[in-house]
């Protein structure tokens, strides 16, 4: 069976991309969802990554902006490493991670990485958690991200999607494009993914990402939306969860997008940084703080004559 497991980071500012991530797990039968998280139970409990303390939970719960990127970076790392990737640092992983983003980012000078990179942890660092991790069996095939720019993200809601149907959008097409690449010869996939915001209902999206596989509705709750797929043989499942990133895959996903979201922050705060004549408080892209930052940046933005439709998301 192959398990994927979807969150997001950076939905709700006006500043910065929103990142959608996605995990793929090869596991062995098709175990009901007691026995996976009996099986995901060793990447809950505290592991040492050379000097760092790593834990897989919900990124809000794991991440504090006062302790800095350490624990996400190990993360990062021990799961490039599970995934047999050589890369040595995210600028070089960006290809293989983002796909068909790269070219957003790259012609985005405020998202650029170069000057923040840094190694990931060598494998003999990460080696005894994820000899813990991979306990049960478990195994983590692959995962990727989608890097939705604020010009991205403008020019979809232009073209007429609201903000709900872009980020459900996305996270289905990127759980299409991670079956398509993980399923092998598995006949089922099980999609878990965090409920997006108050969102209940996804079979007309479902339907649209997956036009040739009949879309099933299993339950559609206060709790969980769940939906069944059909294809000849091939069957996939697919549930939206309120606290969906308590599972521990999606909990993964969580803490990947979440790296990501920070690393492009730092990104946009150095660029402008280094072009304010003074002392720039940096922003998390937040509402209220990201109005601060713009309009202490706005000699900045007309000097070098940034779009706003570039730079500030319109919702």
């Amino acid at each position: 069976m192959l398990l994927i497991a979807t969150d997001e980071a950076g939905y709700g500012p006006k500043l910065g991309p929103l990142i959608i991530t996605g995990t793929a797990w090869e596991l062995q039968g098709h175990p009901n969802r007691d026995s996976l998280e009996e099986m995901y139970l060793p990447l809950r409990v505290s592991q040492m990554c050379g000097e760092v303390s790593v834990v897989v939970d919900d990124s809000k719960a794991v991440f504090k902006p006062s302790s800095g990127l350490a624990n996400l970076h190990a993360v990062m790392s021990a799961s490039l490493h599970w995934c047999q990737r050589s890369e040595d640092s995210l600028v070089s992983l960006l290809p293989w991670l983002v796909g068909s983003d790269l070219d957003a980012i790259t012609t985005t000078p405020w998202l650029a990485l170069q000057d923040l990179d840094q190694p990931w942890l060598e494998p003999q660092v990460t080696q005894d958690c994820l000899k813990h991790w991979q306990s049960t069996g478990l195994r983590l095939v692959g995962f990727a991200s989608r890097v939705i720019t604020a010009k991205t993200f403008n020019e979809s809601c232009s073209h007429g999607a609201n903000k709900a149907d872009l980020l459900s959008e996305t996270t289905l097409n990127l759980v299409k494009s991670l079956s398509q690449r993980y399923r092998g010869t598995s006949d089922t996939v099980d999609v878990y993914c965090d409920r997006h915001g108050g969102r209940r209902y996804y079979a007309g999206v479902l339907q649209h990402v997956f036009p040739d596989q009949l879309a099933q509705v299993v339950s559609e709750s206060k709790q969980e939306s769940a939906y069944r797929l059909l294809a000849g043989d091939h069957q996939m499942s697919v549930r939206f969860t309120v606290k969906g990133d308590t599972f521990t895959p999606v909990a993964l996903a969580s803490m990947q997008a979440k790296y990501l979201r920070e690393r492009f922050m730092q990104g946009l705060n150095q660029y402008f940084a280094t072009r304010y004549q003074g002392d720039l408080t940096p922003t998390a892209g937040y509402p209220v703080d990201a109005d601060r930052f713009l309009a202490t940046i706005q000699p900045v933005v007309q000097r070098e004559k940034i779009p706003t439709e570039s730079l500030v998301r319109s919702r």
